[in-house]
């Protein structure tokens, strides 16, 4: 739903996000993604099945983002973004690596036990991003 220009709510279908965001969450987002972070949660679509995903931005352009022994690798190093994480994320194989061109960001949902994310349908464009999340309503 459009509010006024520059910003939108979106409301939260599924449970990729618990216990951050859960299903019914209305979110106040901003489609000024210039300064989109490690951290920030966006708004993006997957042209595949033209759906729209909320999620972790977890990997920045130019990086190589690794899953090893269920801890995630940013360029090689544990990053503070495992905070996210409770339990060791899980993957196809024990060990996978990405590395992310100048305008891809890999994603993963908060439950990502139960989340359909980078680890699946690979990396996102950052023309696909719609928003990021400013502030959650409800």
């Amino acid at each position: 739903m459009r509010l006024f220009n520059g910003f939108d709510f979106y409301k939260v279908v599924g449970n990729s996000m618990n216990p951050f965001l859960k299903e019914g969450n209305v979110l106040f987002c901003s489609k000024n993604i210039d300064n989109v972070k490690r951290g920030n949660v966006v708004v993006f679509r997957m042209e595949i099945c033209n759906k729209y995903y909320v999620k972790r931005i977890v990997g920045l352009p130019g990086e190589t983002v690794e899953i090893v022994d269920g801890t995630l690798l940013i360029n090689n190093r544990l990053d503070e973004i495992n905070k996210f994480f409770k339990f060791p994320l899980k993957t196809k194989n024990e060990l996978e690596n990405w590395v992310l061109g100048s305008d891809q960001y890999f994603v993963i949902g908060d439950n990502f036990l139960n989340s359909t994310d980078s680890r699946n349908y690979g990396l996102v464009n950052e023309l696909d991003i719609t928003c990021k999340m400013i502030l959650k309503i409800c």
